[in-house]
């Protein structure tokens, strides 16, 4: 595992070499994003402008990238004239946290994925937190298992849904909030995603809670190995999403007006709404699922 001085120190090149040269710091706004985001992000987009999209589905898509997307184009929309750099932090066993974390201390001016409020709550002296970009209830999720868990595939019920053994990593506080709520009779704390994806194909857990996918079947494609959903089921996730801004960075409270106005203006013409749609993330699949709670 890195440590946070490596990460620093990656994350310092990194805004260097998406510099232009002689570009002074305090006339860029830097947008941070997630490695595989990023990857994710440039076969999405490709030649296109972020700023004139108005689909949002394709190659690439999921809510993590549009949500790259939706922040260019709100502060665009809010009147910013300053040029965009979209810097990378490393994806690690605690990436969210660290990716926070970066924008908190001004290493980026901005974050460009969200994040839940109560995360950001108690950083409320270090950035400034958006309008909602995913309303209270409106994030869904299902029960991802591997595609030969029989047991966990046939289930259609809460009580056999609670008989199967859930994993989720321990500082995602909504996820555990709501799989405590649903009264599993085991469910196993960990420490990150990739920790929940092991022990689904270890057999040592059954279930994790994941976004709908915009594939076909909904499935889940992690580097050849597959999860795929618990049909007709779903769940809530109470709370609401927020991008963060840092107080730190000398363009911070600028953009955080001019971000405000622009989601403003986006939600108004549907393109927040859109973007999920069009990326699966709110999923009409999924529509008329049993939701859970």
């Amino acid at each position: 595992m890195r440590h946070f001085k490596q990460l620093a120190a990656s994350l310092s090149i990194s805004l260097l070499a998406l510099s232009s040269p002689g570009m002074a710091s305090d006339k860029v706004i830097t947008i941070l994003t997630q490695q595989d985001v990023f990857n994710d992000y440039q076969k999405f987009i490709g030649q296109r402008d972020p700023l004139t999209l108005n689909n949002y589905g394709g190659t690439g898509s999921r809510r993590d990238v549009v949500e790259l997307v939706l922040v260019q184009q709100a502060l665009k929309a809010g009147g910013n004239e300053l040029p965009i750099k979209i810097v990378k932090v490393d994806n690690s066993s605690d990436s969210y946290s660290r990716y926070i974390k970066e924008i908190t201390t001004g290493s980026a001016t901005m974050g460009g994925n969200s994040a839940w409020q109560i995360d950001l709550k108690p950083l409320a002296d270090k950035v400034f937190i958006s309008e909602p970009v995913i309303r209270n209830g409106e994030f869904e999720a299902g029960f991802y298992t591997t595609a030969d868990n029989v047991d966990a595939r046939l289930t259609r019920t809460l009580p056999d849904l609670q008989k199967l053994t859930a994993v989720v990593a321990e500082s995602w506080k909504p996820d555990v909030a709501t799989l405590e709520s649903l009264k599993f009779s085991n469910l196993l704390k960990t420490q990150s995603w990739d920790s929940m994806v092991g022990m689904l194909f270890k057999k040592r857990a059954d279930v994790l809670l994941a976004p709908f996918q915009p594939t076909p079947d909904l499935s889940m494609d992690l580097g050849g190995k597959k999860l795929v959903p618990v049909q007709n089921v779903k769940v809530g996730l109470q709370g609401s999403r927020h991008f963060l801004v840092s107080k730190s960075d000398p363009n911070g409270a600028l953009a955080a007006k001019q971000l405000n106005l622009g989601l403003d203006k986006l939600r108004e013409k549907g393109l927040i709404d859109k973007a999920y749609r069009d990326s699966g993330f709110f999923n009409n699949a999924t529509k008329n699922w049993n939701r859970l709670n």
